[in-house]
């Protein structure tokens, strides 16, 4: 009996050089599983699909043993896909409360598989914004600048101008720069805005009078470039922003991927986009209808761009005959260059 204990100790010892296994403890003994067949279960993706649902989905059939919400939410369902669809484990968490508008919160979890594996997370995300409002990108002032007086220096840095064409909360949106890629795009705070009004994304902060006008008083802001008749917000900045004479900017909204509005601009020899990002970000464009074209020959042309130049709308389309180069000295924030 002993030999027999020891032939079957070497030749498991033998077997385990040349086939990666994993084990477990079932009331029947030990099971050897073979790492080369079987996949452990990933998080393969993780949405906001409502006012107060989450939606997780695992590359492996899982059973969701533990999960939380903080700050703390109670949870009013759990429910699992068991048909896979392309085959992803699919779980819809619905909560008994709405999640506050941009407010940021955390929601942990422990899976476990059918051999017992077990994969703990912790997923941050913000609260869901049913109430999207409808903008519209008005002016793009791309290069900077700075002039010393003798009242000190003046930094004419750079801008976006949008027009709120339907009010809502601007959580969840973002201005992207495919010039700058994504790690730098300007995150709208959670504000409620109005039918009209304007807003002035400031993409440096340097200079004097710097506030980000959160409340009703529109007036607060004098920095370079800010206006008593808009809505100022600066990007907490200060390095270069935004293609000189080449880029495509994006008005996105994270919680579904839309492009809500869109300009590109280019110099008139210019054969093709500068990057693939570039690229990318004007197929998108054109994907969701915010601009007309792809190809670099239907941007706006830039020559002739200076820092005391913007790209003024003048239109209501997204294609190049709806935007114009301003004049020297032409900018014009917080001052619409055409009737909506």
């Amino acid at each position: 009996m002993k030999n027999l204990i020891k032939a079957f100790v070497i030749s498991a010892l033998v077997l385990s050089t040349f086939l990666p296994f994993s084990c477990k403890v079932t009331e029947q003994g030990i099971v050897l599983l073979n790492t080369n067949e079987y996949k452990f279960p990933e998080l393969d993706s993780f949405s906001v699909t409502g006012e107060k649902s989450l939606r997780l989905a695992f590359t492996e059939s899982v059973e969701l043993e533990e999960c939380l919400l903080t700050p703390d939410i109670g949870i009013s369902s759990k429910t699992v896909q068991n048909s896979w669809n392309g085959n992803l484990c699919l779980y819809e968490i619905e909560f008994s409360e709405k999640f506050q508008v941009g407010r940021s919160y955390s929601f942990y979890g422990v899976v476990t598989d059918r051999t017992g594996n077990s994969l703990s997370f912790s997923l941050p995300f913000s609260g869901f914004n049913g109430d999207v409002p409808e903008l519209m990108i008005t002016e793009v002032h791309p290069k900077y600048t700075s002039s010393k007086l003798s009242s000190g220096t003046v930094f004419k840095c750079e801008y976006i101008e949008l027009l709120v064409t339907k009010g809502g909360n601007l959580a969840g949106l973002e201005l992207f720069s495919a010039n700058d890629g994504s790690e730098k795009a300007y995150k709208f705070p959670a504000l409620e805005v109005k039918t009209n009004e304007i807003i002035l994304v400031h993409l440096r902060s340097k200079g004097e009078g710097i506030e980000n006008e959160l409340e009703n008083d529109i007036g607060l802001s004098t920095g370079k470039y800010a206006s008593p008749f808009a809505r100022d917000l600066w990007a907490e900045n200060e390095t270069a922003r935004l293609g000189d004479d080449m880029d495509v900017i994006l008005l996105r909204n994270t919680w579904d991927g839309s492009v809500l509005d869109a300009v590109t601009y280019a110099p008139s020899g210019a054969a093709d986009w500068k990057s693939v990002e570039m690229a990318e970000a004007a197929l998108s464009a054109a994907s969701f209808g915010a601009w007309n074209s792809e190809a670099v020959g239907g941007a706006v042309c830039s020559d002739g761009m200076t820092a005391t130049k913007s790209f003024l709308r003048t239109g209501k389309f997204g294609d190049s005959d709806s935007w114009c180069l301003s004049k020297t000295s032409g900018e014009t924030p917080g001052v619409l260059d055409f009737s909506y």
